[in-house]
């Protein structure tokens, strides 16, 4: 364990800020320009030190050392300062945020290399392969040397290990847990809809046509699950998912959402019928090739590689 990182003390949190109900809490390009600078002013109060991060459009990932105390306050500075001019911009009230944020203390060199990784990967179901090191929104192009980290950017122990070249590749290779458990990392091959359905279908032996029935209801475990995998994979909005699947609510995709996760949590059947769906979308990736940036400078690296990371394969 590299002796710069105090992980045994639990100084380091992923931190997840959702919006409330999963609404949007950025509308454009300015709110999260603004959001950065609360962030860093907070921060900066409590001597809160971030090493990654990735703004999405409804929630954000930050990966922080906290050596001092005072996330809660950070936290709640930001949250309230922000929301107060995001409801004036957008001529709404209420609370933007879920009341609690998701903090999950690192306790392992490990455990920092995959949050990292995670939170980078994020917004592959919007950018894609090719486009995610350069997501303006994202620590990951900073990191890899693509543009001047922002002053509010701890650089160095995040990619410690590996140059710029081969931490871009480490982001972007499969791994085995992409599509795999609570808080699974998003697959590097984008999914759509199509592909959710196809092999529901292909697994319970339902017609895709009556996956999609446009009844405006939920009552087979079928279509409770290509409604979860699709929220989950973030194949379109609220709007979309509810005009595909007949739902008369916006409301409504974010509430079977909810009930397909509980029911995966406690039903070892639709648990099952889970993993079996996620492994044929494996299976059906395993043959698309994935699309990655070129590497820089020459097609080895000469900088250092962590143990079993080769180059790209195929998704899967």
């Amino acid at each position: 364990m590299s002796r710069r990182r105090d992980l045994e003390s639990s100084e380091w949190f992923h931190i997840v800020h959702k919006g409330a109900d999963g609404q949007d809490i950025f509308s454009a390009v300015s709110h999260r320009t603004v959001f950065e600078e609360f962030m860093a002013d907070a921060f900066e109060r409590s001597g809160i030190e971030l090493h990654a991060y990735a703004w999405m459009t409804n929630h954000v990932h930050k990966l922080v050392r906290v050596p001092h105390g005072g996330l809660p306050e950070a936290m709640r500075r930001l949250g309230m300062r922000y929301a107060s001019v995001y409801n004036g911009w957008t001529d709404r009230s209420g609370p933007l945020f879920t009341a609690r944020y998701f903090s999950e203390p690192i306790t392992s060199d490990a455990q920092l290399a995959q949050t990292a990784r995670y939170i980078h990967r994020n917004p592959l179901p919007i950018v894609g392969a090719a486009g995610l090191v350069g997501y303006r929104w994202s620590s990951l192009g900073a990191l890899c040397d693509r543009r001047p980290a922002p002053p509010w950017l701890a650089t160095g122990l995040v990619t410690d290990g590996f140059d710029a070249d081969s931490y871009e590749r480490y982001v972007l290779t499969p791994q085995p847990s992409d599509r795999r458990g609570r808080g699974a990392l998003p697959p590097l091959t984008p999914t759509g809809c199509a592909d959710i359905e196809r092999a529901v279908a292909a697994v319970t032996g339902r017609p895709i046509d009556d996956l999609r029935s446009l009844n405006g209801k939920v009552s087979d475990d079928a279509r409770t699950l290509v409604i979860t995998l699709a929220v989950e994979f973030r194949v379109g909005t609220s709007t979309d998912l509810a005009q595909r699947y007949g739902l008369s609510e916006l409301r409504s995709v974010r509430r079977i959402a909810r009930r397909g996760r509980v029911r995966a949590a406690e039903s070892t059947t639709f648990a099952g019928l889970r993993d079996r769906v996620l492994e044929h979308l494996d299976r059906s990736a395993s043959s698309t090739p994935i699309v990655v940036p070129p590497a820089l400078g020459t097609g080895d690296h000469a900088g250092p590689r962590c143990p079993g990371q080769g180059g790209l394969r195929w998704a899967g």
